[in-house]
């Protein structure tokens, strides 16, 4: 049921993320209470001044004192599950921030603390208009079967997110790396629109990001939907454009996502040229706000939640995958 009394949110963790998240829920709730929990005193100090928070706290014991109609976490991926269980008792509905986690060991455990309440994991490309016009196109059948994915996608960290070298982004087992940090979000719109995968093969490497010893470059070869689509994805973290482009090529005609110029084209076998939808024009927080309209519309029951915990839960099957291959061994998925 829609909600009556002001909705009480909860963001666990306030890097740049959680920031972000605690920004478009406020947004596009204003009458909400939004509280904070972070370790650190400074980060929640700072936050709560910037957007006039009331509550702040300095770890999930003390945020656990009053219940949630919502939490959203936002803290390393390694602390994801830990932190879902913490707040089961006391929050109604829960959006984890991808990946879901950086090992499958632990996920039992957050199912059954869960089952059958609201969980979206945050994979925020599934709210992208390019994504949902794609999937449109390719459920009507009107380009017949896919057939194959290629996707590339680049940008310059230090530009984009200059802090990496003191975040997470350090070491695998906090959720590091181009694999779990952005790669991820290939993988499972690739999923999306084409079918879980059955098999990958990744080779990945530290190329040139400077201060960090993880993988920045990830090329990515699998099949999905039963061995019926090929696909090919690569990512890299230095490269000057930021870029990213996804072909869908079935056996009508081909798909295009330009992700960088907000548009989406199809080519038809016989036509002379794509024909263009028109831009979307989307500020990055628009996706945010959308996801986070999205999540709020599940939990009162309106809708189906995004990305649900079986997807997220493959998703994660195709990192671990792609960390272990590493260009020695093609890694099936069970």
């Amino acid at each position: 049921m829609p909600q009556s009394n002001p909705r009480k949110i909860l963001i666990v963790g306030g890097g740049s993320i959680g920031e972000r998240h605690l920004r478009c829920f406020r947004d596009i709730d204003n009458d909400a209470e939004v509280g904070l929990c972070d370790v650190r005193e400074e980060i929640r100090s700072q936050l709560a001044q910037r957007y006039g928070l009331a509550k702040t706290f300095a770890d999930l014991s003390e945020a656990t004192q009053q219940h949630w109609d919502a939490a959203v976490i936002c803290t390393p991926a390694h602390l994801h599950v830990a932190h879902a269980v913490a707040l089961a008792e006391h929050a109604d509905a829960l959006m984890i921030e991808k990946p879901l986690s950086t090992s499958l060991d632990d996920i039992p455990r957050l199912r059954g603390a869960w089952a059958g309440r609201v969980v979206n994991i945050a994979y925020v490309l599934r709210v992208n208009p390019l994504v949902q016009a794609a999937k449109q196109i390719l459920e009507s059948g009107e380009m017949g079967d896919l057939l194959e994915v290629v996707a590339s996608a680049g940008q310059h960290f230090p530009t984009f997110r200059p802090a990496y070298r003191e975040i997470y982004y350090t070491r695998h087992e906090t959720g590091g790396g181009a694999i779990q940090d952005a790669a991820t979000h290939q993988f499972n719109m690739v999923q999306y629109l084409a079918g879980d995968f059955d098999w990958v093969f990744c080779d990945s490497g530290h190329q040139a990001l400077e201060g960090v010893e993880v993988e920045d470059t990830v090329h990515l070869t699998g099949r999905t939907g039963g061995g019926r689509t090929m696909v090919n994805a690569s990512l890299n973290q230095f490269m000057a454009p930021n870029e990213t482009v996804v072909r869908l090529n079935c056996r009508g005609g081909s798909v295009k996502l330009v992700f960088h110029e907000q548009n989406i084209g199809t080519l038809r076998h016989g036509d002379d040229d794509w024909t263009w939808n028109p831009p979307a024009k989307l500020e990055r927080d628009d996706l945010f706000r959308e996801q986070a309209r999205r999540f709020l519309a599940a939990a009162d029951g309106q809708e189906p939640v995004r990305c649900t915990l079986d997807e997220a839960e493959h998703t994660l099957k195709v990192n671990l995958a792609a960390l272990k291959s590493a260009g020695r061994e093609r890694v099936e998925i069970a």
